[in-house]
């Protein structure tokens, strides 16, 4: 009894969490849209101010939540109608086989390790705007950023880790559901290396004060 209300208790937590961060998953109805981009703005200045303001949330779901954090964030088949077309959702259908992950999985434990901790800094490769009739399969002008490094700071200790297949939403960040879920989010790391070489679209360094990841 004492173990089901524990439980209860944190999915009470995790629910009253993303709906603080506004990025609880909008219920299937709803769906949802991309971000706007307005033409009098670079996509850069776009993406970078989406990135500096959406990852913190991101981190906070993922070390508070882990996997419910996670799939608060990645977009359902149904949040995606009216986003994508419809060839593209049924080529999207067959990515689910063989990409449910298991309870064991231990991202998860490494990401509520760092809980409270703050955004560091960014890496971003592959930020592309997919306009509507691509090959994508996209109907709406939507970014994609194929895989961000995001740097985690706690106290005087650092971490970094991928996340891959980020789409800006009208409601913060989104992971794709393209991406199988053994790709979407890497575990934490303290001594990243892709820290160090720091190969990036666009970036937010950290700032070079902190304590690097693994010193």
């Amino acid at each position: 009894m004492a173990v089901r209300l524990a439980r209860l208790a944190d999915a009470i937590a995790l629910a009253s969490l993303a709906l603080a961060l506004g990025c609880a998953a909008a219920p299937p109805s709803m769906g949802l849209r991309p971000m706007a981009l307005p033409a009098a703005t670079p996509s850069g200045v776009i993406v970078a101010r989406a990135l500096d303001e959406g990852l913190g949330p991101v981190i906070q779901l993922l070390s508070e939540g882990g996997r419910e954090g996670y799939r608060s964030l990645r977009l359902s088949e149904a949040q995606m109608e009216g986003w994508l077309g419809a060839a593209a959702l049924a080529r999207g259908r067959t990515t689910f086989v063989g990409m449910v992950f298991g309870p064991g999985d231990r991202r998860w434990f490494a990401w509520r390790r760092w809980r409270g901790s703050a955004l560091g800094g960014w890496c971003a490769r592959g930020v592309r705007v997919l306009e509507p009739g691509g090959p994508e399969g996209f109907v709406r002008r939507t970014v994609v950023v194929e895989r961000v490094l995001v740097i985690g700071v706690r106290g005087e200790q650092r971490w970094a880790a991928w996340l891959e297949g980020v789409v800006l939403s009208r409601v913060g960040l989104r992971i794709a559901p393209w991406v199988p879920h053994a790709q979407a989010v890497e575990a934490p790391r303290r001594s990243h290396p892709d820290v160090e070489l720091w190969d990036c679209d666009l970036a937010r360094p950290p700032a070079t004060s902190a304590r690097p990841p693994g010193g």
